[in-house]
Formats: structure tokens, sequence, C-alpha cells
């Protein structure tokens, strides 16, 4: 009995490296990621100013003797909030120290 070999004679393929894909996917990802972060932090820029725009703040100007107690109530009354609350927001966001030491003259923002 007889035996056939059949042969390819066909060059064969070079096995392409993985590596150009993982790297381009790599840089990719960084580069989606770089976009990612500059719009994150140009939003962070400009989203406070349009919402100071549309913002229903007011200016109060402390008088003698005034204390954020003071400020306070009004606003606590009106938006139907705890006073205590309020001094807090007060404090925060004029950034005043645990005391609320006030001047007189001084401009506080009231956001509610």
């Amino acid at each position: 009995m007889k035996k056939i070999e059949i042969r390819d004679h066909r060059p064969q393929k070079s096995k392409k490296s993985k590596l150009p894909g993982l790297i381009r996917a790599g840089l990719t990802f960084a580069v989606a990621c770089g976009i990612g972060f500059a719009i994150g932090r140009a939003s962070n820029v400009i989203v406070p100013v349009a919402t100071l725009a549309a913002d229903n703040s007011t200016i109060h100007i402390v008088e003698q003797g005034e204390t954020l107690w003071d400020i306070a109530r009004p606003v606590a009354d009106a938006e139907g909030m705890d006073i205590r609350e309020v001094v807090y927001q007060l404090r925060i966001n004029n950034e005043l120290d645990e005391n609320g030491d006030l001047r007189p003259g001084q401009k506080i923002i009231v956001r509610f």
C-alpha cells in the first residue's frame, strides 16, 4: 500500500503580534480619559457661573449689632426651615468662622 503525502506549498503567514493593537487601544483609552477630564474641569468653571446668574440670591448688608440669627430668622420663617439650618448655610456660603462674627457694612449672601 502506498502512502500519499500532501504538502501545502503556500507561504506561511507570520503570526501577528497583539502588541500594536494593545498599544492602540491603550492610547485611545488614555485620550478618551483626557478628553473626559478636560470636559469635567471645564464644566466646573462654567456651571457655577450659570448657576449664579439664575440664582435668586440676595445680598444683605450687616447693620450695627446684627447677628447671623437676626438675618436668618426672616429667611427661615419665609422658607419654613429650621433657623439653625439657615444659620449654618449662611456660615458656609459666606465662609464665616464658627462664631459667625459680623462687622457692620459686611455683605452677606443670602441664597435660598
